[in-house]
């Protein structure tokens, strides 16, 4: 295979993966991480993602076809694959921020979108509307995508590298795409890339929609598929240790208990499972754009899910525009 055909890829999270997927029909791609499919420690954040797809309010042009590129991947999926862990859902969505639709740019993409009327809210909400959403489940997602990719003729290797040519030795690519999450702070030399913690719980019920308010509160239920429960959230922190926040599982509870008509009242929360992640932050956003011979597609934050198969998409646009212009 001639070097440029060969192309790899520095990290395994959703966005890693996605775009091995998009890019494994016509280059032969490696993938280099530390933490792969199946693994469930603190230092990446796709395992534990609540991994709903929830459009993100955003003027961005480039952003918002990145979302609607990844939902129209998931969707056929979840019609087609049941086994991805990929399902469609009833999702209500509250703010207390807004007062109309004005800046929901994704009322013509999402199916059955309609308006709450504004005596059917709760309390501490300004604006609500409904849609028919999709669901992740990680702990099925990864590893079907894994499998798949392998079969494509993806090739895994397992290593912990500290600089993007550490990468082209390994794969033998002279083109990167680094998808390195938290880690392109130190492999990009990006300083508004960070962790941002999260506290979530996953509960046993047979609750089964999605449920979310955002604004000045960030409180989100949503179902894991075929795991018998539910990801109740959220929070948003800049602390950095990975000890469970006891008052804070009572707080989750009581924001939850609001947006759903009380349907938790009396949940024992001693008897939840906590998780702990950390999101890939960056201040300014997602960074999807090619410095030379690397593609850097970093800076989702909780997004990953929301914007994966969009941000791969737009990798492989960026790779072959170059190309073109190579020929010309």
């Amino acid at each position: 295979m001639a070097q440029s055909k060969a192309i790899g890829i520095l990290g395994a999270g959703i966005t890693g993966l996605a775009t091995a997927y998009v890019l494994s029909s016509k280059y032969k791609v490696t993938i280099v991480a530390r933490d792969l499919p199946g693994d469930l420690g603190l230092d990446w954040a796709s395992p534990w993602a609540g991994a709903v797809f929830h459009p993100q309010k955003t003027p961005n042009k480039l952003w918002q076809d990145m979302q609607i590129a990844c939902f129209r991947f998931y969707w056929a999926l979840a019609h087609n694959d049941p086994s991805s862990g990929v399902k469609v859902y009833p999702m209500t969505e509250y703010f207390d921020t807004i007062h109309d639709d004005s800046e929901i740019w994704y009322k013509t993409l999402m199916p059955d979108y309609r308006i709450i009327p504004a005596g059917e809210l709760p309390a501490r909400t300004t604006f609500g509307i409904k849609y028919t959403a999709l669901a992740m489940n990680p702990s099925m997602l990864l590893p079907w995508l894994k499998a798949k990719l392998i079969v494509k003729g993806v090739k895994f290797v397992r290593a912990e590298v500290f600089s993007l040519d550490e990468v082209r030795v390994i794969t033998k690519a002279k083109l990167v795409v680094n998808a390195s999450g938290v880690g392109a702070r130190v492999l990009a030399g990006d300083e508004s890339v960070g962790p941002v913690r999260g506290q979530t719980m996953f509960v046993k019920t047979d609750f089964n929609e999605l449920v979310m308010k955002e604004g000045t509160e960030y409180t989100y239920v949503i179902p894991r598929a075929d795991s018998g429960g539910v990801i109740m959230g959220g929070i948003k922190s800049d602390r950095l240790d990975s000890e469970v926040d006891v008052e804070l599982k009572s707080d989750i509870l009581m924001r939850v208990n609001r947006i759903t008509n009380g349907a938790f009242e009396g949940l024992d929360i001693s008897t939840v499972t906590d998780i702990v992640g950390f999101r890939p932050g960056r201040k300014g956003g997602l960074r999807v754009e090619r410095e030379g011979d690397v593609v850097h597609a970093y800076g989702v934050e909780g997004a990953g899910y929301i914007y994966s198969f969009g941000v791969a998409e737009r990798v492989k646009k960026l790779i072959e525009e170059s190309v073109l212009r190579a020929k010309l």
